[in-house]
């Protein structure tokens, strides 16, 4: 918005220039032009999250500046004066065509090139206009009467209206994917939730290798008796975040729903690689409810089971029975002998 609003006071002051003079016209009209593109390039890294907010903001009033000096300096020699202003938006708008084109994301690849194809439009503009101030005999050259700065400003139109346009499908696209995450995401802990999981399964299965691992809270019933569901809340929390940080890629966590969890493997290998990988894990997070368990209300262990397809079945529904089976096994094993065998939630 403020690289409309400068670009708007930028054309406002070439149009003025009867009332303004040319020294005062000229020089405003192309130090606001370059602070514009400073801005789109600014707004574009951040949005793009290549840059952290305000990083580059100190450059928009140092190319203003510049551009400023450069401009009344040559104010009298119009060759010398478009192709040095040419060439450093030309520079800003190449830096803009490489943000948008570095890690685009699958679905925003046809806006960002729409917008690159427009910026790219502007640069070959600049340039003509370059080579026109060369090539012209030096005292002939008169800005603005040469014809090239009326293709100038038919392609700033075309440019302003191309990275507006673009930038309101951006937004549409960013506010629709993060609606769809939301769906996707358990308020609580912020990881994946049941949907996630259907969707990751409808995706992957079934396919040989994929594999789902069940993982249980032995002891959670008793947190929130004892302590209460804030403090329960603040256990499952606990079990999610050393979930997130154990994951690899390719893993997926999700909360099934109360106190069961789930991690969906895309690429699992066989049956033993995903047994030892399961261990470890239970083997890492008891460890850790044991060392934690006095500074916070925590579930007394996590029982876990697995299953992978196609050994196991081809769909949710078999993975999710399987995986159920050997996590009661693991749980009923762990139990101390004379217990009595009921569900531990």
């Amino acid at each position: 918005m403020m690289a409309a609003f400068a670009g708007t006071a930028a054309f406002l002051a070439w149009v003025s220039m009867p009332w303004l003079g040319r020294a005062v016209a000229i020089p405003l009209n192309m130090a606001i032009a370059t602070g514009s593109l400073m801005l789109i390039l600014d707004g574009t890294l951040r949005f793009r999250g290549l840059i952290p907010p305000g990083r580059l903001r100190w450059m928009t009033p140092v190319a203003v500046m510049v551009a400023a000096v450069q401009v009344h300096t040559n104010l009298d020699q119009d060759w010398l004066r478009i192709v040095l202003n040419d060439v450093l938006n030309s520079l800003i708008l190449s830096a803009m065509i490489a943000s948008l084109l570095h890690r685009a994301r699958r679905d925003e690849r046809i806006i960002h090139l729409m917008i690159a194809v427009a910026t790219a439009l502007m640069i070959a503009v600049y340039l003509i206009r370059v080579d026109v101030a060369l090539a012209t005999p030096r005292g002939q050259f008169r800005a603005p009467g040469d014809p090239a700065h009326a293709y100038v400003f038919f392609v700033s139109l075309i440019f302003i209206l191309s990275w507006t346009f673009g930038m309101l499908l951006m937004v549409n696209l960013k506010v629709q994917r993060a609606l769809a995450d939301m769906a996707d995401r358990d308020p609580l802990t912020g990881i994946g939730n049941r949907r996630m999981l259907d969707r990751l399964a409808g995706r992957h299965l079934p396919r040989s290798g994929t594999a789902l691992v069940l993982i249980d809270l032995d002891g959670f019933k008793r947190v929130n008796d004892d302590h209460g569901h804030k403090q329960g809340d603040q256990a499952l929390c606990w079990i999610a975040d050393m979930l997130k940080a154990s994951v690899r890629p390719g893993e997926t966590v999700i909360r099934m729903g109360g106190d069961e969890f789930a991690l969906f493997v895309e690429e699992a290998g066989d049956a033993t690689a995903l047994g030892q990988r399961v261990h470890r894990l239970a083997a890492r997070i008891n460890i850790a409810l044991a060392r934690d368990r006095h500074q916070m209300p925590l579930p007394r262990r996590i029982s876990t089971g697995y299953a992978i397809a196609p050994d196991d079945g081809q769909t949710l529904t078999d993975l999710c029975a399987a995986a159920d089976r050997r996590m009661y096994d693991d749980k009923h094993a762990a139990r101390p002998a004379g217990a009595v065998a009921v569900r531990d939630r």
